[in-house]
């Protein structure tokens, strides 16, 4: 009997993992290659106030969500916690609506494409879509993205808030897995 129990909890769960993958959109991760990620001991946010909160217009509470994730899944990573001006990167976050004219000046902003032209620009945004959240890391001494990290989140009006919130915890988690990237 117990062996049954066993294999119907084994069969279970492969189910629900299937089912939750099969939900998840893909994380892309694109980084500079000749960074030195190893010297990074240390991470800030842009504070509300930055140019960065200007660019989209989340509520305090979408925000807050995002940097609660962030700041759990770089404290499980081993990195702490330093305002930002003093900070070795900051971690910045893009919420994707429908401007690409936002998402041009938030490119800009954290400078993921210095001098684009506008084909470079439609490049670097080509696997961008709406409903994304972007994460880029951005090193304090250049003020240059060195790590982005984007993927679609799938929020629905009828989920609760705590079940929206888990896929906001859930994506960030996936877009930060694979930081520091290992140098290729």
């Amino acid at each position: 009997m117990l062996k049954i129990l066993q294999t119907t909890f084994l069969l279970f769960i492969s189910l629900v993992t299937l089912l939750i993958s099969g939900c998840s959109s893909q994380t892309e991760y694109r980084f500079d290659q000749d960074y030195d990620f190893s010297q990074v001991k240390t991470y800030g946010i842009f504070p509300r106030e930055s140019k960065f909160s200007d660019i989209q217009h989340l509520s305090d509470f979408q925000r807050n969500r995002i940097e609660i994730s962030i700041e759990n899944v770089m404290e499980q990573r081993n990195f702490s916690y330093a305002e930002y001006e003093k900070a070795d990167v900051v971690v910045s976050y893009f919420w994707v609506g429908r401007s690409l004219q936002e998402l041009r000046e938030y490119n800009k902003g954290v400078k993921a494409c210095l001098g684009c032209s506008p084909s470079e620009q439609q490049d670097l945004n080509k696997d961008i879509k709406s409903s994304m959240l972007i994460i880029d890391i951005i090193d304090n001494a250049n003020q240059r993205s060195v790590y982005r990290s984007f993927v679609k989140i799938k929020l629905k009006e009828g989920n609760s808030s705590d079940e929206n919130n888990d896929l906001i915890i859930e994506a960030v988690a996936e877009m930060l897995a694979n930081f520091p990237p290992e140098s290729v």
